[in-house]
């Protein structure tokens, strides 16, 4: 009988062939048989860096259960399916969902199908493409996010989960940025999340600040596009299993430089903190910075933030003028015109109070003197 859960167990030989598929890796047959690498240029000796990749695309992969009635095909039933449908994705950028499914599934039931695509979509670009085919409830639970609709391309779904926006530079404010001072002024608190679309976004409520820490990841797609044209359309970077390079450097950028920067000595103890797996457990690899194997020297290339630009702006915003919380959310609720003149109006009631009982032990007073010149108190002669 067939595991409800087919992709529950990942050997090492599939991770080999996911990176192959996804980064068209190059791995030498020392490691491929599981012997110690004997070649320099081997690109297996980079999957240490992938560790915490490899555990997500585990997890991934192991939560997808086969939805099928009996005698049903399930839209995966190995890991060799899942990168059957990525290499689809990579060749056949602009087709649209149903496209796909019909090539890869035929007339089967869609269901499980569609979920096939979602999982091989989420390890390939690490972005939830969920159909809109889902419950108010989970629809809730991933932002109400614009999911990968049937009669769009992929390379369009892309590009409008990624909108490019125009705005007034943020290099003047790029030095306030840093992680440390968010933390210390601003109350804020960074959690990690596998969804690139989630990245920097900011739960004022909770003063909370999601960040996309795979960068691991991200280099490796910056090394496949490293000495590409720089005018790539989307479609030509799908083809290279890729996310557009401008994205890719920005999420980079905001990590390194902007929130953490790794030359300071507090921003990198506050990273490093958050790599420890008993709090955030984000990539470890983001303490580590590459230039030369993802960034040409000859071609410098300018970050304008026209991705998360008006993230980083809303975090300034909340820098400088901090969402009240606990007691001081409570009197700034109560600091309006309606509560000002209450408490206008109870300070007048409270200083009539205190005007007839200052009045009342006056009159009192009074009368006790009175008394005792009517009744003036005999003194007792001494024996």
């Amino acid at each position: 009988m067939a595991s409800n859960f087919p992709l529950s167990e990942v050997t090492t030989s599939q991770l080999q062939q996911l990176t192959r598929t996804l980064w068209s890796w190059s791995i030498c047959a020392e490691c491929a048989a599981g012997k110690p690498c004997q070649t320099e240029e081997c690109a297996w000796q980079r999957s240490t860096s992938l560790n915490r990749f490899f555990q997500f695309y585990k997890e991934v992969t192991a939560s997808y259960e086969a939805d099928v009635k009996p005698g049903e095909q399930p839209g995966l039933g190995s890991h060799e399916d899942l990168m059957k449908i990525i290499e689809e994705l990579k060749s056949h950028p602009e087709a649209t969902r149903d496209a796909l499914l019909e090539k890869l599934f035929g007339n089967l039931p869609r269901s499980d199908q569609e979920r096939a695509i979602n999982v091989a979509v989420r390890v390939m670009m690490m972005v939830n493409s969920s159909t809109a085919r889902q419950s108010s409830v989970l629809l809730e639970l991933v932002n109400l996010q614009v999911p990968w609709r049937r009669d769009v391309p992929f390379s369009e779904f892309i590009t409008s989960i990624f909108p490019k926006t125009n705005h007034p530079s943020i290099d003047h404010i790029k030095e306030n940025l840093k992680a440390t001072k968010l933390k210390k002024r601003a109350g804020v608190s960074f959690v990690p999340t596998d969804d690139l679309r989630n990245h920097l976004k900011m739960d004022r409520k909770r003063a909370v600040v999601e960040i996309f820490h795979h960068s691991a990841f991200l280099k490796e797609q910056l090394r496949l596009t490293r000495d590409q044209p720089r005018n790539m359309s989307v479609a030509d970077s799908i083809k290279l299993g890729v996310l557009p390079r401008p994205l890719v450097l920005e999420t980079l950028d905001t990590l390194q430089k902007v929130l953490f920067p790794l030359t300071d000595a507090k921003s990198r103890a506050l990273l490093l903190s958050l790599t420890s797996t008993t709090r955030q457990n984000f990539d470890t690899d983001v303490l580590r910075y590459d230039s030369t194997t993802i960034r040409d020297g000859l071609r410098p290339e300018t970050i304008s933030y026209h991705y998360f630009g008006s993230r980083l702006a809303d975090l300034y915003e909340e820098l400088t003028n901090p969402t009240a919380r606990g007691m001081e959310k409570w009197f700034e609720r109560r600091s309006g015109a309606r509560y000002v003149m209450m408490a206008t109006i109870a300070g007048v009631l409270f200083a009539i109070f205190l005007g007839m009982a200052s009045l009342a032990l006056g009159g009192y007073q009074a009368w006790i003197g009175y008394q005792q010149w009517q009744h003036p108190m005999q003194s007792t002669p001494s024996p």
